[in-house]
């Protein structure tokens, strides 16, 4: 029930407007072919109006339509008969409004073949049919039609309404498709010479050739032109071409006729009504048959060229619109920035939440970029969290920084999902043409590039320099290398010793990974390891390490040594790996290795990244017998909280903060803090890096655990560190 007075009104209106519509189009039938007894039509237009007026605005249509008839029929019948056929009209339009849409998927527009058969064949036959009997049944129940001509009436008044809806309804239903229409000028020509060449042959026939019956005009003349008009203007070029093949041959009958009256045979009447129902249903099956195609083509077009998750134009599109937009910078001498965007913080969301949160995530970023730059710039989705901007301009030092900073403000905008709340940011690489390059794939490198450089420094934006591809090429090297090192077993291990301090012996033992090169090269892991880690490389030089370290621990053990647990370290994508489990116990049951024997080591930040992941990890290896440390504590930004709740062994205090805890009292400070915070928390601790002996006697002095560093030994290889193990530190003679 409608109860906002708005919509009342607006309900009201829309039907008072219908009325007077549906009256004046009934007056206008009747005046032009009148046939029968009393308003009988044999074209009743007024029953278009009705019919598109039910489909598009529903009972306000079906109440105006009732009205209107009330109006019209009170002018041409009795009062008797006012009622009856007003009630006619409006059942009659109801059908032809609500059966379609009952009957989903309909497109009221009539621009797909289902919905033209739905309308064409079943709901406009149906309305007009119970339209037509009411007619026929008033009117014999008054006594105006006799019982011999009931059927004709009623086949006349049925064909009448059917060819009346044909004639209108489309035309309004589609009267807002404008959009499929060709804008060109030689489509309005082409429209222009088919209405002119309609007319011209219609008179040429109507004057060369007598006598000549009005239904042969339509099928010799209008419904060729109809058919074309389908065929070259889609679903809005027929309907407006039927509407107009109807006025000509309305035209001609009255002219050359005198209109449709009692004297006209029955057989005319209905070879003309047939002959324009052929040419509107024909008009309005082919239009829709070629829009149907149309928006296949469309769709096609849409899924080559676009994102189907975003909308936007996808890494194809932004290939072929990148390198015309470079041509025309060519030609006007202007730049064209290529900003390449990368998400930060977005795999976590991805990875922790599920891809149903990540494909609304990217939706949202899509919809951002796309409100903030202009119309003429041009935004696509390379693919996974990258995306990448086209922008035309004049040339100018840095033009795309202010762009720059505006998507990266937006991006960084925090926004909901259900019921939780999200932000994360982006990082962008700036190469400008022709600057950094001439063509497409060269400035995208370079765009790549520089996106990295602003991902390393958190930058936000980093414009491409000669520099970046010097490092690029440097890092391409080490991953081509690395990648054939672990196919040549060019990795070495190299242990630290950890040494007790109330014992002096060694407790322990960190590997560390080093790469020897064919030419006796050792290359450190502050080069190799960050390569590994972009590229993924880590995680199997990382499953390299565990089965080395085991296989070393267990050498030592069968020489007869007491070797001291080994410790590897976890990289964060290899802590994440869903395969870590897996891997470690297969590398166990493998080695033989004494699972109390292997310690596993992971940075401050990887623990805190996700706390209940992590907790979930450290529980699983927990349960296996694994001894776990967090190394470079100090450095991150722990929640104490959940570091109370997580299952870990030790944790190892930075290097960074013993290197200077003799000459920076926040440093010392913040030592003795973590000390004391893993003894409250009954975890040992570790101190990394002790080089001097004050460090040492600053580090005993507050009851750290266990040290490691050049005091004791540098990392050393197998056979040299074995020589450590019965060795008890006194540091006498330090």
């Amino acid at each position: 029930m409608i109860t906002d007075p708005a919509r009342i009104g607006r309900f009201l209106l829309v039907a008072a407007l219908v009325a007077l519509a549906y009256a004046a189009a009934g007056v206008l039938s009747v005046k032009v072919t009148a046939w029968g007894a009393d308003g009988l039509t044999a074209v009743w237009l007024a029953a278009g109006i009705g019919a598109a007026a039910s489909m598009r605005f529903g009972m306000a249509g079906v109440l105006g339509v009732l009205l209107g008839a009330l109006l019209l029929n009170g002018w041409l019948l009795p009062e008797l008969l006012v009622w009856q056929r007003a009630l006619g009209a409006a059942i009659g339009a109801f059908i032809v409004g609500f059966l379609p849409r009952a009957m989903q998927p309909f497109s009221p527009t009539l621009d797909f073949v289902g919905s033209v058969a739905k309308f064409a064949l079943l709901a406009a036959p149906l309305g007009s049919a119970a339209g037509a009997m009411t007619d026929i049944l008033s009117l014999y129940g008054a006594g105006v039609l006799g019982e011999h001509a009931l059927l004709e009436g009623f086949w006349v008044g049925w064909l009448g309404h059917l060819l009346g809806i044909y004639l209108v309804a489309p035309l309004m239903l589609t009267a807002m498709r404008w959009d499929l229409l060709p804008t060109g000028v030689g489509a309005r020509v082409e429209g222009l010479a088919l209405v002119l060449a309609m007319l011209v042959l219609t008179l040429l026939l109507m004057r060369y050739l007598v006598p000549l019956r009005p239904a042969e005009i339509v099928l010799f003349v209008l419904l060729p032109a109809v058919l074309w008009a389908a065929l070259r203007f889609s679903v809005m070029g027929a309907s407006l071409a039927i509407f107009l093949a109807g006025i000509v041959i309305l035209s001609v009958v009255v002219v050359s006729f005198g209109g449709i009256h009692v004297t006209t045979p029955l057989r005319e009447v209905f070879a003309l009504q047939i002959s324009m129902l052929t040419m509107a249903l024909g008009g309005m099956f082919v239009s829709a048959a070629l829009a149907e195609r149309r928006y296949s083509e469309l769709r096609l077009d849409m899924l080559a060229n676009h994102d189907p998750l975003t909308g936007l134009p996808n890494r194809s599109y932004f290939q072929d619109f990148l390198n015309h937009a470079l041509a025309r910078a060519q030609r006007e001498r202007a730049q064209v920035s290529l900003l390449f965007i990368d998400l930060d913080r977005f795999k976590h969301i991805n990875d922790s939440q599920g891809h149903e949160v990540g494909d609304q995530v990217l939706r949202i970023v899509g919809n951002r970029l796309d409100e903030q730059l202009r119309s003429d710039d041009f935004v696509a989705r390379l693919g996974g969290d990258e995306f990448a901007v086209i922008l035309n301009h004049p040339p100018a030092s840095r033009a795309a920084s202010r762009v720059a900073r505006k998507l990266g403000k937006a991006l960084a905008e925090p926004f909901r999902i259900g019921q939780r709340r999200y932000a994360i940011g982006a990082s962008i690489g700036i190469s400008v043409y022709p600057d950094d390059g001439t063509d497409g794939n060269t400035l995208l490198r370079q765009a790549d590039l520089a996106m990295y450089q602003a991902k390393q420094r958190r930058s936000g934006f980093e414009y491409y320099s000669d520099e970046l591809n010097t490092i690029a090429q440097q890092q391409l090297t080490l991953e081509t290398g690395l990648r054939q090192a672990l196919e040549r077993d060019e990795m070495v291990l190299t242990y630290q010793p950890k040494v007790d301090l109330a014992s002096g012996r060694v407790v322990g033992l960190e590997a560390l990974v080093r790469w020897l090169t064919r030419s006796g090269t050792i290359v450190g892991p502050d080069q190799f390891i960050p390569v590994a880690e972009e590229t993924g490389l880590i995680v199997p030089i990382g499953r390299w390490v565990v089965r080395a370290a085991c296989a070393q621990w267990i050498a030592w053990r069968d020489a007869g040594l007491d070797p001291p647990p080994v410790a590897v370290n976890l990289s964060p994508r290899q802590f994440s790996d869903a395969h870590l489990m897996e891997d470690i116990d297969a590398i166990l049951d493998e080695t033989g290795m004494d699972i109390a024997h292997l310690q596993l080591e992971i940075t401050e930040s990887a623990a805190m990244e996700d706390p209940a992941r992590t907790s979930e990890m450290l529980d699983a290896l927990r349960q296996r017998g694994l001894h776990v440390y967090i190394d470079d504590f100090g450095t991150g930004h722990s929640n104490l909280s959940q570091l109370k709740r997580m299952p870990i062994d030790a944790l190892k205090i930075d290097m960074s903060l013993v290197k200077d805890v003799l000459s920076d009292s926040d440093d010392a400070e913040i030592v003795n803090a973590i000390i004391r915070l893993s003894h409250a928390l009954q975890l040992r601790v570790v101190a990394e890096g002790v080089e001097s002996a004050g460090q040492l006697a600053f580090l005993k002095e507050n009851a750290c655990d266990e040290i490691q560093g050049f005091l004791v030994s540098k990392p050393l290889p197998p056979d040299k560190v074995a020589v450590l193990f019965a060795r008890v530190f006194t540091f006498d003679e330090i």
